[in-house]
């Protein structure tokens, strides 16, 4: 459905947990109970469990971006702090409005000389999309059969249950994902230092509740600038 330019003002104005309850107002009565299943399933296998925590090591990776053009998470971290930022796919809608609210304070991820990426397992021209048609200037990357999803510790097999909801609704997230295999990830953001270790993470089995990107910033703030050595200077 598309938004008049009115309401998606309004809606960036707003914190993700106030269009959070809007989303959620408009659920049906099939929606609240497979969204009911879902979270109490993943609570209940303790996914979240499985999740990289901080003070660990963050894997590196090197996945394509929306254009196809290769991004080093070894490269951005060496510029500043990294933050990489799990989410389900275009198809979803708190997604999209974790995306839209990232896009509306990535100058100031730039201020603090702070690289943001955002990850999903989407694939073909998807992504390339979703950027047009959110407007964004983020920094897409296609998790390729869910490695880095997987290295994170974020990675579940969707429920048969959860699979036939999504099924009835049009989507089949192996064609999406070029899999045979329906995986997701819970929607996750870490927030990586220069060193390569994890300071912040928020993992919420929740897949309504999304950090707030000021939280984020608050946290990218935290580490304050780092100190390089001085390059030695000749006679």
């Amino acid at each position: 459905m598309l938004m008049t330019v009115e309401v998606m003002s309004e809606r960036l104005t707003k914190t993700l947990n106030q269009v959070r309850n809007d989303l959620m107002a408009g659920f049906s009565d099939a929606d609240r109970e497979s969204y009911l299943y879902l979270v109490n399933w993943l609570r209940e296998a303790e996914i979240a469990s499985h999740a990289l925590r901080v003070g660990d090591t963050a894997p590196d990776f090197l996945l394509p971006d929306a254009h196809g053009r290769l991004v080093s998470s070894e490269q951005l971290r060496s510029e500043g702090p990294l933050v990489v930022s799990f989410y389900r796919g275009g198809w979803c809608p708190f997604c999209n409005a974790e995306l839209r609210a990232l896009q509306t304070v990535k100058a100031e991820f730039d201020s603090l000389q702070s690289n943001l990426v955002v990850l999903s397992a989407e694939t073909r021209d998807l992504p390339r999309q979703l950027k047009r048609q959110l407007n964004l200037d983020l920094t897409m990357l296609a998790d390729v059969d869910h490695g880095v999803a997987i290295s994170y510790g974020v990675l579940f097999r969707v429920p048969e249950e959860t699979k036939a909801h999504y099924s009835g609704q049009g989507y089949d997230f192996g064609q999406r994902h070029g899999s045979t295999e329906w995986m997701l990830p819970i929607p996750a953001t870490f927030v990586i230092d220069q060193d390569g270790i994890i300071r912040g993470s928020f993992v919420e089995p929740d897949f309504t509740i999304r950090q707030e990107p000021s939280d984020i910033l608050s946290n990218i703030r935290l580490l304050g600038p780092r100190i390089k050595d001085e390059p030695p200077t000749g006679e």
